[in-house]
């Protein structure tokens, strides 16, 4: 075939060359042409039908025969050219895989026996032929040829073993249902934490590519089907970039990104609890509401165990819900080396653990000993948004599993999870278990059930939680419960006295006061200890975290108070004006009266009289200033002569030195 041109600038074919690319005849063709299926323009020329002369434009044809001739004139343009050899890029043993080492393998062998079978009185051709035959015969699954036999022992020999493998359709130069540009417009926006659909991010590129004409071009459209989206998801988007962008850094870092693996064999009971809150998926009657309420469970665990070793229910979690729990703990089980927990506020209260990263550095304000410091416990905290740092989270999960799960009143852990059942249940408090009893529950199941439950963790090595927290006790520090009950005691922040101290207790001020506080103590900068299941009295300690004395509880008085009531606060507040009336006396302080201290100073002053000693006295006259030099001279005993001021002063220095 050959192209034609005209002066427009077209492509023309003839009928003998259309009826080539169809694969049919020229009489055919002009068949097509006279029903008007196909269209071609009309010329005058020599020879032919009369002198008539098709030619019909390769525009006009269909695409598929477009594409066939123009693979057929640059077949012919480049039949005189020799073939460019572009290197064979083949990859490493290392990135073959098991089934392509295979393939090397059962060639060498093959290649191998081929150049060792030579029959006596056969040529190599004949030899060749008659292997061939063979292999055919114990391999009839596979295709074998002379010239296969020859294109292997040429590729081993120039390339390597790498040759061998058939890399037909491994090359990745085949053509995508989804082209890479399609596909980056399409991970804008399927890579998102709003997780949008494959189908509504499949429209959205879409409309991208089709408004802006100017920077895509159109012939991406129609784009491929959401199955081959699918398909190129899963091919080209690696798993951690799916986890990050679509579900979050969280999920990245717990379920792709690298973390610690801890070991427990350096580890003995007690050395580290880590604690938590959990919130139970149960409905509970709380007996205060009418509608159904959740409960929380704080939680201490031993980390060598994972022992459940000190817990308590609760309506909300707290800083008291945390000391209780600890305190059953340490009654149990002894004191901690380390307490682990994660940032909550009810363990980094000021007076438990102190508040760590909380705390300003601007602030100069003195903090009291906490309670893990007067129980000799370190405390440290998880790294914020790491929870997998806590082991007790698994507890948590199991604890959900194994129990709340056999409750009516099971909730669920989300709206998927939820029982259909809670639609009618969930509406009333008194179709659920009351609080006090399922804390029995609790009780019961924890350290029945969860403690003596076999174990598969690390350092396990299938023993129950009881039977491993036994075995690795080597130190119990224990205390007395009148110790427990001083060092556990809550402390108030840093207050000055005025007329008593005080401490929020829930959404009250309770007030304490004392004697000896306001004698010793009024005005001074002091912090307050207290026993939240006792606060009959409080104990006062001063900034430097010294015993200052012990201060009562003040009761309040109502309107209704009775006369008796009213009169026994009169008598206790008159204590204090009795002990300052005392002071002097209790001093043995005694003096005269103070007018007459003043008096008889007075007297002794006056008596001693007055010494003066200027160093210059000037005489005054008053006389008129018409006679005053007559008088002055007079006054001398002599005629009024100058006086030498100068001499006057230097003869009275003179005598006075002497």
């Amino acid at each position: 075939m050959s192209r034609s041109k005209e002066g427009d600038g077209l492509e023309y074919l003839t009928v003998k060359e259309y009826a080539e690319l169809r694969g049919c005849t020229e009489r055919y063709i002009r068949k097509l042409i006279d029903e008007g299926k196909v269209t071609a323009e009309e010329s005058w020329g020599k020879g032919g039908n009369k002198g008539l002369i098709y030619r019909i434009s390769l525009a006009s044809i269909e695409p598929k025969l477009q594409v066939k001739y123009r693979r057929i004139c640059s077949r012919k343009e480049n039949a005189g050219k020799p073939k460019e050899q572009k290197p064979v890029l083949l990859p490493d043993v290392e990135h073959l895989t098991a089934e392509e080492r295979e393939e090397i393998v059962f060639w060498q062998d093959i290649l191998a026996e081929w150049e060792d079978y030579r029959p006596p009185g056969r040529s190599r051709k004949e030899a060749t032929a008659d292997f061939v035959v063979y292999l055919q015969g114990r391999h009839p699954e596979i295709t074998f040829s002379e010239r296969i036999l020859y294109r292997k022992a040429q590729a081993l020999r120039e390339s390597g073993p790498v040759a061998l493998v058939d890399r037909r359709g491994k090359h990745g130069k085949h053509k995508k249902a989804v082209p890479d540009k399609v596909f980056d417009i399409f991970e804008y926006f399927y890579l998102d934490q709003s997780r949008k659909s494959i189908q509504l991010c499949i429209t959205l590129t879409e409309l991208e590519i089709r408004q802006h004409p100017d920077k895509y071009d159109q012939s991406l459209l129609p784009l491929a089907s959401s199955a081959s989206f699918v398909r190129e998801v899963e091919r080209s988007i690696p798993v951690p970039v799916l986890k990050y962008f679509r579900l979050g850094e969280k999920a990245f870092k717990d379920e792709c990104g690298n973390y610690i693996e801890r070991t427990y064999d350096d580890l003995h009971s007690n050395d580290i609890w880590v604690c938590d809150n959990h919130t139970f998926d149960i409905f509970v009657n709380n007996g205060e509401q009418k509608k159904p309420a959740r409960v929380y469970l704080t939680g201490f665990l031993d980390v060598r165990s994972r022992k459940m070793v000190g817990w308590y229910v609760t309506d909300a979690p707290s800083s008291d819900a945390t000391l209780q729990a600890l305190r059953r703990g340490i009654d149990a089980y002894g004191i901690p080396k380390m307490i682990y927990s994660d940032n909550g506020r009810e363990f980094l209260t000021h007076d438990i653990g102190g508040r760590g990263f909380r705390k300003s550095a601007k602030t100069d304000e003195h903090e009291p000993p906490t309670i893990l410091k007067h129980l000799q416990i370190e405390f440290r905290t998880a790294l914020v948004k790491n929870a997998r740092a806590k082991i007790i989270e698994r507890a948590f999960l199991e604890i959900k599993e194994s129990f709340s799960k056999l409750f009516e009143g099971y909730t669920g852990g989300n709206i998927l999870e939820r029982p259909e059942r809670l639609k009618t249940m969930g509406k009333k408090a008194d179709n659920f278990i009351l609080l006090d009893d399922f804390r029995r529950y609790v009780d019961t199941f924890l350290a029945g059930w969860f403690n003596k439950q076999n174990h598969s963790g690390t350092g396990m090595n299938g023993k129950s939680r009881d039977e491993v927290y036994a075995a690795c006790l080597y130190e119990q520090r224990m205390a007395t419960p009148e110790e427990l009950n001083l060092m556990m005691m809550r402390t108030t922040r840093m207050q000055t006295v005025n007329r008593g101290v005080k401490i929020r207790f829930g959404d009250e001020d309770i007030r304490f006061y004392s004697d000896e506080l306001i004698m010793q103590h009024d005005h001074e900068k002091v912090y307050v200890r207290y026993n939240p299941d006792d606060l009959a009295e409080v104990r006062i300690y001063d900034e430097q975290d010294r015993f200052l004395c012990t201060a009562p509880q003040q009761p309040k008085h109502s309107y209704f108070s009775s006369k008796d009531e009213v009169a026994e606060f009169m008598r206790e507040s008159r204590k204090l004006l009795k002990t300052v009336k005392a002071y002097k006396k209790q001093k043995g302080i005694e003096a005269d009266d103070e007018l007459e201290l003043i008096m008889r100073e007075a007297e002794a002053n006056m008596a001693a009289g007055e010494r003066l000693d200027p160093k210059i006295i000037t005489p005054i006259r008053a006389v008129d200033e018409s006679n005053e030099m007559d008088v002055l001279a007079q006054a001398v005993g002599g005629t009024m002569e100058p006086i030498d001021w100068e001499k006057a002063l230097e003869r009275l220095e003179k005598v006075k030195k002497e």
